[in-house]
């Protein structure tokens, strides 16, 4: 038994078990007794179907494309900064915050929006929550919320493309795959099976061209200018994805991109599972430090760091955008809410589980961390794969396939968030700032700013932004939820709970980076030494704008801390209303 301790089989059975038992047990109760769904009940699919945004869609079809539009790299790289604490805080916080709040939240995103006739956030807080205002609060927060979203996925992949030479070609070979793809389907309207074939075909030689052609090497224009360089390229690409129709792209991509990347979560259970008959054993404590400071950044105390490092690992605000704005106006039957809902989110869960057990196995010292996130994770990954499947020999296959694996969770979700910043930008921006609304204007801004976010500071700073304000929106649509169901005279408390833990966690996570950045600003003030900056080349070689940098990201900081309040208090206020009818 001791052995089988010292591996990470049984404690990814243990979540394995836990994840069962939310899905069969719990789910299905709030399901039955606070939904009481019906299968007889009229969905806006069908209500509304216009075969551009209502249309139903199979509850599996809607599964993969759920789970493709949330799964992105917060539950890949979350748990890097999360084992800084010790393998067991991160472990127990991706089983319950799973168990108790992210299925939750997933499944009741989409509930609240196909009883309201397939409404998104913002419309059903202009009902709910008592009109413009909060609305237009809500909005707001949702450009700044976007802004760093896509700051942290474009610096990462940019990030892929340069430490792994190869996996930009294999990007691209998967880039005009979907675009073959998506004439298949939807043009020619080919066989599903032909096209998958073709699919799984186009993926193999990416990954097989990303091992043999590592091109071009790492820092190909200097450590100074080469991530610039990729950050500009990958916008080229995200700018034609956010105003492509989605069958044209993001549809196809996501479609083809399912299979490396369920499969590489499989991949990794079964490797973990297996780890008792493979000899791979924990590397990294149970239990570390409460209190992590790396070097002068962080990321700082358990509480509140470790809830929204391994973002969208537990639960993600995230979710609650693509559940209520897409996937609700596709769901074809109320019962396969929960399939779709909360089945992806628990599928996350175990995306989360298996990046984790990468991390476990890596021995502690290893120099493989201090090289990074992205190094360690695929590090333990092909080491997890190649145990089982090939051996020694194919650790080269298995390392490209895990770095496209980081780009596809990445970019896939990317084009999502830049079409939605320009749907934001859209309603928000009217009367005399409508040209920011312009679908071409607002996609550039949408990608520059967060280019410019990206280069500018600290990868795990800016991390924990991204995390605190996704997960800030959670508990704010975690209490919309409550406000519906108390209205609906049914019981809240399966989501109020949720709902005040999530706000009290991230508003105190944005304050801490709210002040770590603010006490970096007044040393620089008091030094003039540009290296107490959180800056990266090229920005650090000119210390004004990496001040005025450090500057920006105070001040969106209090903006976030200061339209979370004011959401929380509306909605908060509406609750209190809500309940007061019962």
């Amino acid at each position: 038994m001791s052995d089988v301790l010292s591996t990470p089989s049984l404690w990814v059975l243990g979540a394995l078990i836990a994840y069962a038992f939310t899905y069969f047990v719990y789910s299905k109760w709030v399901d039955e007794k606070v939904w009481e769904v019906s299968a007889d009940r009229t969905t806006p699919a069908h209500m509304y179907m216009d075969g551009v945004e209502f249309f139903p869609v199979s509850k599996s079809v809607l599964w993969g494309f759920q789970f493709k539009s949330i799964a992105a790299l917060g539950p890949i790289l979350g748990p890097f900064i999360a084992i800084s604490y010790g393998w067991l805080p991160a472990l127990i916080w991706i089983i319950l915050g799973n168990m108790f709040i992210g299925w939750a939240h997933d499944y009741s995103s989409i509930m609240i929006s196909v009883r309201n006739e397939g409404r998104s956030m913002g419309p059903l807080v202009y009902q709910y929550v008592g009109g413009d205002r909060p609305r237009t609060i809500l909005l707001g927060y949702l450009l700044f919320y976007l802004l760093i979203i896509s700051a942290v996925f474009i610096y990462l992949i940019a990030l892929f493309w340069n430490v792994f030479p190869g996996t930009f070609l294999a990007t691209v070979i998967v880039f005009i795959a979907a675009l073959i793809v998506g004439q298949m389907l939807y043009k020619y309207q080919m066989n599903v099976y032909t096209v998958t074939i073709f699919a799984i075909i186009m993926i193999a030689i990416a990954v097989w061209v990303g091992a043999a052609v590592p091109w071009p090497p790492k820092d190909f224009l200097g450590p100074d200018y080469t991530m610039l360089t990729w950050s500009l390229i990958l916008a080229v690409f995200l700018f034609f994805a956010a105003l492509a129709s989605m069958p044209t792209f993001i549809t196809p991509m996501n479609f083809i991109s399912a299979f490396p990347a369920i499969g590489g979560v499989i991949i990794l259970i079964i490797g973990a599972l297996l780890t008792p008959l493979t000899g791979i054993s924990l590397g990294q404590p149970s239990i570390g430090k409460f209190d992590v400071l790396i070097g002068n950044i962080g990321p700082g105390p358990i509480f509140p760091v470790l809830f929204v490092s391994i973002a969208c690992g537990a639960v993600s605000g995230w979710h609650s955008l693509v559940g209520s704005s897409t996937t609700a106006k596709q769901l074809d039957v109320e019962i396969d809410a929960r399939p779709v809902g909360a089945g992806a989110m628990l599928t996350e869960g175990l995306l989360a589980l298996s990046a984790l057990a990468a991390y476990m196995i890596i021995p502690a010292g290893s120099d493989v961390f201090q090289k990074g996130k992205v190094a360690a994770f695929v590090t333990g990954a092909k080491e997890l794969a190649a145990a089982y499947l090939g051996g020694e020999a194919m650790l080269p296959f298995w390392a490209s396939f895990f770095a496209l694996f980081l780009v596809i969770y990445a970019f896939t979700v990317q084009t999502l968030v830049t079409r939605y910043w320009r749907l934001v930008s859209g309603e928000l921006f009217t009367g005399s700032l409508s040209f920011l609304g312009n679908k071409y204007i607002a996609t550039i801004v949408g990608l520059l700013i967060p280019i410019l976010f990206a280069l500018s500071g600290s990868w795990l700073n800016l991390w924990i932004y991204f995390g605190g304000s996704n997960q800030l929106l959670a508990g704010l649509a975690l209490f919309l939820t409550a406000i519906i169901v108390a209205k609906m005279k049914r019981p809240s408390g399966y989501v109020i709970g949720p709902a005040i833990f999530m706000l009290i966690v991230t508003i105190s996570a944005l304050g801490w980076e709210t002040y770590l950045y603010a006490k970096k600003v007044m040393s620089y003030l008091q030094t003039g030494d540009v290296n107490v900056l959180f800056a990266n080349p090229p920005l650090k070689n000119y210390p004004l704008a990496a001040f005025f940098m450090n500057v920006v990201f105070v001040v969106i900081g209090i903006i976030l801390i200061g339209l979370g309040f004011l959401m929380a208090y509306y909605l908060f206020k509406s609750y209190s209303a809500a309940r007061s009818e019962e």
